[in-house]
């Protein structure tokens, strides 16, 4: 039994000629808030998108130089064993010389002795290929990298999130252009539709937007075995809408069970096995640069697209980043493919944040303030960026009526511009410890390190002084007089640092009478200036030994007859 004829050609509005009849939609779908809102119409043959990507190979060499400073020397993308080498792809400068992919390298260097010649790299592709699905995934999240050279994503459900059809079109043309890659765009019923409407268009640029019927296409533009369309073109087959009318039974007999399969693919009839892309929970990138560098500006660029493909891979995933890492991999004996893999001189550069960002400026600024402060002993032939840690982006709350100004006047960035040019030990922030001891609290680290000086949860110590002494020193009980209770640490034993201790809080009432009277065994001569100068009454480290000061002090219960000062309260 054959198949019905389907139309081909094409109409004002056309449409998938081997796909079945459309479905119509209704105009407007009850909801439970209101039982009429109306809903745009979808168009069932637009369902799934392929972004064929034909110059990706050039399109990797091209956005390693900034914009307008492209070379006019003809290039080209050469492929193959070194003695059998061919084009896989030539620029338009080589094109005018009658260079086309697929030629022999020695017979395209005749036609343009000049050449430049870039050697493929497989592994960028496809690099390249997993960047632009994590950034198809911000606008649907059933993404699929199709072959070398092509996304297919299913925006069916996403036509109205953004706008309709011709809006998420546009969207999407804009932004690919704007990461520095050229695409043409299918659309269709099914995947298999979609990727070969692009192929088309590949071809025929003059095609691009439009919805054209499948019918007519030659078989030579299909995903078939060249000997099966050879088969075909010689039993008088020369189209798919032909191919389509035969009777299945003897598609099956005469060209195989493949051939008949396409054909259900294209019309929906038989579903495509499609692994979907899902972002990985680490970030990572390679660059290769066209010349080895010698100075942080000639990395200016670079960096600021490694940066800006990070966000928007981060977009994608609505996340962002708190500390990259960037490697420079150094002129040496080795090939760029080996440096890939971590053999060679290689120059590291950590970038901490305060908080979660995805603002390509902002990284961009911290990235270039450090490298600004970085010297390289040969030139730097690639990039490579790793992110080992990408947590949720939690965009800062601001007030409705809060202006721009007050705004960007935020402590973090500050902090973070001033850890940027000054380095990041310059920036000391203090850290809770966990130990009871007052001298071992607390700690100074980094400020992309450490947290805000605070106990864990569940401890709850009493009144601490914000003048801590780096030693305890011995003082004179007389003179001050006691305004709290005590409390009592008792702490150490385990690193041979054992105290036992009753601390209270206490105001200073007789300056003088704080002296210890005569030498004291723990006030040496050769003791810290603060220490001698207690025995005059008049000063202690810089703070003035006056009427109502209040001190931390504590007994010391192996020896109760010991007083110590700890600290002061401000």
């Amino acid at each position: 039994m054959s198949a019905p004829a389907l139309s081909g050609g094409d109409s004002v509005m056309p449409v998938n000629a081997l796909a079945p009849a459309a479905v119509s939609s209704p105009s407007s779908v009850p909801t439970a808030g209101n039982p009429a809102t109306p809903e745009p119409p979808t168009d069932p043959h637009r369902n799934w998108l392929c972004i064929h990507l034909p110059r990706l190979a050039l399109d990797l060499i091209e956005r390693r130089q900034p914009a307008g400073t492209a070379t006019p020397v003809a290039s080209v993308v050469i492929d193959g064993p070194e003695q059998r080498a061919h084009v896989h792809l030539a620029d338009r400068a080589a094109q005018a010389f009658g260079v086309h992919a697929g030629q022999r390298l020695a017979a395209a260097q005749a036609l343009a002795p000049d050449l430049a010649l870039h050697r493929r790299e497989p592994q960028a592709e496809r690099q390249a290929l997993e960047h632009l699905a994590a950034w198809a995934y911000r606008y649907t999240s059933r993404v699929s990298l199709d072959g070398a050279a092509a996304l297919l994503l299913e925006i069916g459900a996403s036509v109205r999130l953004f706008g309709g059809f011709d809006a998420l079109y546009a969207l999407l043309q804009a932004e690919l252009a704007a990461l520095g890659f050229n695409g043409v765009f299918g659309l269709g019923l099914t995947p298999s539709a979609a990727r070969l409407r692009a192929q088309v268009i590949a071809r025929q640029p003059e095609r691009s937007g439009q919805l054209f019927a499948l019918a007519p296409l030659p078989l030579a533009h299909s995903d078939l075995e060249p000997n099966t369309i050879a088969t075909l073109a010689a039993t008088g087959i020369h189209t798919l809408g032909e191919l389509a009318r035969l009777p299945r039974n003897g598609i099956a007999q005469r060209f195989g069970q493949a051939t008949l399969d396409y054909v259900a693919r294209l019309r929906g009839e038989l579903p495509e096995t499609l692994e979907s892309y899902r972002p990985p929970d680490r970030y990572h990138a390679w660059l290769e640069l066209p010349g080895p560098c010698t100075s942080s500006e000639a990395l200016a660029f670079p960096l600021r697209r490694m940066l800006g493909d990070l966000c928007a891979a981060l977009a994608a995933r609505d996340g962002g980043v708190e500390r990259f890492t960037l490697r420079f991999a150094l002129e040496a004996l080795q090939a760029s493919c080996e440096l890939r893999s971590g053999i060679g001189d290689i120059c590291r550069l950590e970038v901490g944040l305060l908080q979660a960002s995805r603002d390509c400026e902002h990284l961009y600024m911290l990235t270039r303030a450090r490298l600004e402060r970085m010297s390289f002993p040969r030139p730097v032939l690639g990039i490579y960026l790793e992110v080992a840690r990408l947590p949720s982006f939690v965009p800062t709350h601001q007030d409705l009526f809060q202006d721009a100004q007050s705004s960007s006047a935020s402590l973090k960035p500050l902090l973070e511009r001033l850890a940027a040019r000054l380095g990041e030990d310059a920036l000391l922030r203090p850290q809770w410890t966990g130990d009871h001891r007052p001298e071992r609290a607390s700690r100074w680290v980094p400020h992309t390190q450490g947290s805000l000086l605070r106990p864990p949860a569940g401890e709850m110590p009493g009144l601490r002084p914000l003048w801590l002494l780096p030693t305890p020193v011995p003082l004179a009980i007389e003179g001050l007089a006691l305004i709290s209770s005590a409390e009592r640490i008792e702490s150490g034993w385990w690193d041979d640092g054992d105290i036992r201790r009753d601390y209270y809080v206490a105001e200073v009432i007789d300056p003088p009478a704080c002296a210890l009277p005569g030498p004291h065994p723990g006030i040496a001569e050769e003791a810290p200036a603060y220490a001698r100068n207690l025995r005059g009454g008049a000063r202690v480290q810089g703070f003035q030994l006056t009427r109502g000061a209040r001190a931390w002090v504590f007994q010391d219960l192996r020896d109760p007859e010991r007083w110590y000062l700890q600290g002061w309260f401000g």
